[in-house]
């Protein structure tokens, strides 16, 4: 890539991770398909959890854990950058790379990892035997943002389901523009939006080209930059397409949604956050999957943001997620509130 505007947003959003006292490490979760994944963790993770006679701060290592989990695009440390300080300040973090992005891979086809099969490698990860500081019983909350967003549903159930082998007990889970609903004619509509004259929206979603990358960056944006030099253009695609190309294609092409049919509530509380002006999923969406998700789930819009709030608009996302994990549980949390349109960073 050389050095340039994107080789230094890379290196500010490592430091980024650094600075949140972040470590980046890699675990092999499955020695048949041969699966590694790549993370960035808090340091204690790492470290077997102190005995009582030898914790100097107990209630320091036993906070919370939250993990977040990245969609398509450049990859976790960029999605992630503007959240890793105030949350590291609360919670200790576990921050994956998906299988087929940057350094995560297994020798399974792309077209076989689907949705659940990522959330299974990260279940995985949080097994004993990778993450000793993270202990029985440690409460995990679970946050996704679009693909990464259904990946962190069936995280939850995942966890639910076994405790992850790790004994885990599960916390809230967020899911920030995803579209769990969504089927074939959505993706039509999605290429239609894109325009490009692309027939399929993998087409759309990996671009091949500096051109089709404006567009789908220009339709994920509500305010996309309004230039963008073709040599920065060229690096970010690289950026884009760590991990391949034809892998990313054939994730999107595996996608278990089916239209929200394998999509129930789960019984922890859920926040879903939307951006008010999304293009890749519409807020109409957002609803949909409100409503497929049951009482326990409560809306949040976004304003002046289209489908990545977190970037868009970092201060006010940050403290709507904030607010909602550190809030007590609640025994009726049924709602759909866009008042966070209103609100105030």
């Amino acid at each position: 890539m050389g050095f340039g505007v994107v080789s230094l947003l890379d290196a500010v959003f490592r430091r980024s991770f650094t600075s949140a006292g972040l470590r980046p490490g890699s675990a092999t979760v499955d020695d048949d398909a041969d699966t590694t994944v790549h993370f960035w963790v808090h340091r204690s993770l790492l470290l077997a959890p102190p005995t009582p006679t030898t914790a100097a701060e107990p209630d320091q290592e036993r906070r919370p854990v939250v993990v977040l989990i990245h969609g398509f695009g450049p990859g976790p440390t960029w999605q992630w950058a503007a959240q890793v300080g105030p949350l590291s300040r609360r919670f200790d973090l576990v921050v994956p790379t998906l299988l087929f992005f940057g350094a995560s891979r297994t020798s399974a086809p792309a077209r076989a990892v689907s949705e659940p099969a990522q959330a299974a490698a990260i279940a995985a990860l949080l097994a004993d035997a990778h993450l000793p500081g993270l202990g029985h019983g440690r409460q995990v909350h679970v946050v996704g943002s679009s693909y990464g967003g259904i990946v962190a549903y069936h995280l939850a159930r995942a966890l639910l389901r076994d405790g992850g082998g790790g004994g885990v007990k599960v916390g809230k889970v967020v899911i920030c523009g995803s579209d769990m609903t969504k089927g074939p004619e959505d993706d039509r509509a999605l290429a239609a939006r894109g325009g490009m004259g692309v027939d399929e929206v993998a087409e759309l979603m990996v671009p091949a080209d500096t051109k089709t990358m404006r567009r789908v960056t220009s339709i994920s944006f509500h305010r996309p930059p309004k230039y963008m030099p073709e040599c920065i253009a060229r690096d970010l695609l690289q950026k884009f397409l760590e991990g391949g190309r034809e892998e990313k294609m054939e994730l999107i092409k595996a996608m278990t949604t089916a239209g929200g049919s394998q999509i129930t509530p789960l019984t922890q509380e859920m926040l879903i956050i939307w951006g008010e002006f999304d293009q890749i999923f519409p807020l109409e969406k957002a609803y949909q999957v409100k409503e497929k998700l049951g009482e326990k789930a409560t809306l949040k819009v976004m304003p002046n943001s289209g489908h990545l709030p977190s970037q868009e608009e970092p201060k006010l996302f940050n403290r709507v997620l904030l607010d909602f994990l550190l809030q007590p549980p609640s025994s009726n949390s049924s709602a759909t509130d866009a008042t966070a349109a209103t609100a105030k960073c």
